[in-house]
């Protein structure tokens, strides 16, 4: 069932990339043109991540007899920043508030690496200390969001300020998932296998990379459906 559900993630992750790549290609307007292109290219990369598992590598096997998917970090890394940027583009985000996030999100997935990667012979608490620590971050990351993006994107759109409340909403769930699916996998308290963790991972991904894709498109074409279009001129930065 594991490399069912790898399968399965490379060709959503496939279809995701061709789409928005080729909106991102077709579109006129500036605005269009970055958020198709964050999502290409959050698809993408999520993409080679699911190829290299299906086709067996990226990943060692531990001593309990479970394989530790040690490259999704390395994906995540590269991908969870891209997230962050259409989300703070969307929200007209000032330049303090990204950084902050992105600063954030990278001593979050840092921290998680290594809580993944600690040999089995570590003692349990270590591996629970590590995920607390990188949960801190996350957590910080929910609350920057609840509070100081949701007020900056309201005051920069205010016609449009009940969307950004949806957009938070889906965003803070599906990310939320992503640690608890860790507490409960075979790296923390294993209360399931690997390939129940492979088939919650996938659904997250698709979820969090596909499917927001078009929830953040939904937010964009309100936005100009209520006027506030302008506020994404050629002129202004994605972070002003």
């Amino acid at each position: 069932m594991t490399f069912t559900w790898y399968w399965i993630g490379v060709a959503s992750m496939a279809a995701g990339s061709a789409y928005f790549g080729l909106a991102a290609a077709r579109a006129t307007e500036r605005r269009w043109q970055v958020l198709w292109s964050l999502y290409f290219f959050i698809c993408l990369i999520a993409f080679a991540l699911y190829l290299v598992m299906a086709t067996d590598y990226g990943a060692y096997l531990a001593e309990g007899g479970h394989n530790t998917v040690w490259i999704r970090y390395v994906t995540w890394f590269l991908s969870t920043p891209l997230l962050l940027l259409a989300l703070t583009y969307l929200g007209r985000s000032t330049s303090t508030l990204t950084g902050g996030l992105l600063g954030a999100n990278a001593f979050m997935i840092a921290t998680g690496f290594v809580a993944t990667v600690l040999t089995e012979d570590t003692p349990a608490a270590l591996h629970l200390v590590w995920w607390t620590i990188s949960t801190g971050a996350y957590l910080a990351i929910a609350w920057a969001f609840l509070g100081r993006y949701k007020r900056e994107a309201k005051a920069a759109l205010p016609a449009s300020a009940s969307v950004f409340d949806r957009l938070v909403l889906v965003h803070l769930v599906l990310w939320t998932a992503y640690p608890v699916v860790w507490l409960l996998s075979p790296e923390g308290l294993a209360v399931f296998g690997g390939p129940v963790e492979a088939m919650l991972y996938a659904i997250l991904d698709i979820a969090a990379k596909v499917g927001f894709g078009f929830l953040a498109a939904n937010t964009l074409r309100t936005i100009e459906q209520n006027g506030e279009a302008g506020t994404f001129a050629p002129s202004r930065t994605a972070t002003a």
